[in-house]
């Protein structure tokens, strides 16, 4: 009688524990992070027409200005990047800048 009730005891166990199933752990993807690019900060009013004078655009009177390399007509007095083709503009002399505008 002892052994059936031993035996009657571990098939039960044996049976609860494989009935216990854990559930699927599903793979939850990490959250989206929005960044600030870069052309988000770009000052537009940094493009110029043809004849403006750069030498009034320097306005720490250093003798440079920054100009984009593709885009002739973006000069600042600061660094920053062409609101056009979102390159980091150069840093030139107040000449340069002019002749580049022709």
């Amino acid at each position: 009688m002892k052994t059936m009730i031993i035996s009657v005891f571990f098939l039960s166990v044996v049976l609860l524990g494989a009935c216990k199933q854990e559930e699927p752990k599903t793979a939850t993807t990490p959250p989206v992070v929005q960044q600030e690019s870069k052309a988000a900060k770009v000052d537009s009013t940094i493009i110029r027409s043809k004849d403006v004078d750069v030498a009034s655009l320097d306005k720490n009177k250093d003798g440079k200005v920054f100009q984009c390399s593709m885009d002739a007509q973006v000069i600042s007095d600061t660094p920053g990047t062409c609101p056009i083709c979102h390159m980091d503009l150069s840093e030139v002399t107040v000449a340069e800048a002019q002749e580049n505008m022709k």
